[in-house]
């Protein structure tokens, strides 16, 4: 019984909350739709109140905020440029750091309580013993004694004794370190003994030499002070001696190169090519390049040479000693000797496909537009006949 009447009061309680909030969600609603509703009168009494704007009005709007059209005006980029270059100065007053502590002290907080010691004279502190007397003591005979949680840092290890040096990963060792060893020390000598080698020879040169005849010995520098200063002693020797007055170009103006001033060449590319220049030494192409052309003129004047002494033996044998001052050059130069281009064939086909395999070995390095074309047996045997016609006449 008593259940069920706490099941009905519980029932009770929530239908009275139940009605209680839906009315004052309701109440809020009517609220909430009042307030918009009071705001729409008020926006429609606000434009009754403001004139309309009128068709003939509109150009007159459209003129006062003219239209981005996607183009900028001269004036407007000029004015964006300048201010792009030169920003404008900063206005207003420029104030130290001094200025502005004044203007805005720094807060101090003295909230923190201090706790104030009464001054003792040095004299208190002087008689203050550091540590209590005790009756009856006497200082020299203090002694230590070291706390109970104090530990000695010092420990005494026991090492068993090492036999001798038994063979094994440590004597290989050893023995690689000695044979490296003996290797630097081997190496250290050879490069002394070239050394003094440079030096003899460089002294023998000169002519620098001591009463006995034999050549001065010295160390080599250590620094690089000491290397300026035996530069410059060898160097003073031999302008002494004259060594300096056979210098090809001896008073003469320097040669200046067309490259030397070149803007697209950097100084360092000029000065590495001069060096290359001047020893002789060239990239793999232009060596191979060489090759070529002198295998292409020997060839060639062989090829000349033959046809040649081919050609005048067989107009004298043909032609009666009267009649060959009367030759022209078209009749020299269109002369041909099928049996001499058939004897000779093998020894043309030869050098040719010897040419061929330079040309190919050249294009392979050579850039391409400095590459070549294969050689042939018939184009040069046409440039042999008209080349030979000025020789045979």
């Amino acid at each position: 019984m008593t259940s069920r009447l706490s099941s009905l009061q519980a029932s009770h309680r929530t239908q009275r909350y139940f009605h209680s909030f839906t009315a004052t969600c309701a109440e809020n609603y009517k609220r909430a739709s009042e307030k918009l509703f009071a705001d729409a009168e008020q926006e429609e009494a606000e434009e009754a109140q403001s004139p309309k704007p009128s068709i003939s009005n509109i150009p007159q709007l459209q003129s006062q905020d003219e239209n981005w059209t996607g183009e900028e005006s001269i004036q407007h980029a000029v004015l964006r440029m300048l201010v792009d270059k030169y920003k404008p100065m900063r206005s207003g007053l420029i104030r130290t750091a001094d200025m502005k502590l004044k203007e805005a002290p720094p807060k101090v907080h003295t909230d923190a309580c201090v706790v104030e010691r009464p001054a003792q004279a040095w004299q208190e502190l002087a008689n203050k013993p550091l540590l209590p007397s005790i009756e009856g003591h006497k200082p020299w005979l203090t002694t230590y004694k070291a706390p109970s949680h104090a530990s000695a840092s010092i420990k005494l290890g026991n090492f068993t004794p090492t036999s001798p040096r038994a063979p094994g990963v440590h004597a290989v060792a050893d023995e690689r370190t000695r044979r490296t060893e003996r290797e630097l020390a081997r190496r250290k000598e050879q490069a002394g003994r070239l050394t003094r080698a440079r030096e003899s020879t460089l002294d023998y040169r000169l002519g620098l030499k001591n009463g006995e005849g034999q050549h001065t010995a010295r160390q080599n520098p250590v620094s690089m002070r000491g290397w300026q200063a035996l530069i410059e002693d060898k160097i003073q020797k031999a302008r002494a001696a004259g060594h300096f007055d056979k210098i090809k170009g001896r008073g003469q103006p320097m040669v200046r190169l067309s490259d030397e001033h070149n803007p697209f060449i950097a100084r360092e590319e000029f000065l590495m090519n001069r060096i290359v220049q001047r020893n002789g030494a060239a990239p793999p192409w232009v060596e191979v390049q060489i090759e070529l052309e002198t295998a292409v003129n020997s060839f060639r004047d062989v090829l000349r040479q033959s046809w040649t002494r081919r050609a005048i033996r067989t107009l004298t044998m043909l032609q009666p000693a009267a009649m060959l001052p009367s030759l022209s050059l078209g009749s020299v130069t269109s002369l041909r000797d099928r049996e001499w281009e058939e004897r000779e064939r093998s020894y043309h086909d030869t050098a040719v496909a010897e040419l061929n395999s330079l040309v190919r070995k050249y294009n392979a390095l050579a850039p391409y537009s400095v590459r070549r074309l294969c050689y042939s047996r018939e184009a040069e045997l046409a440039k042999t006949y008209i080349d030979c016609g000025e020789d045979i006449l």
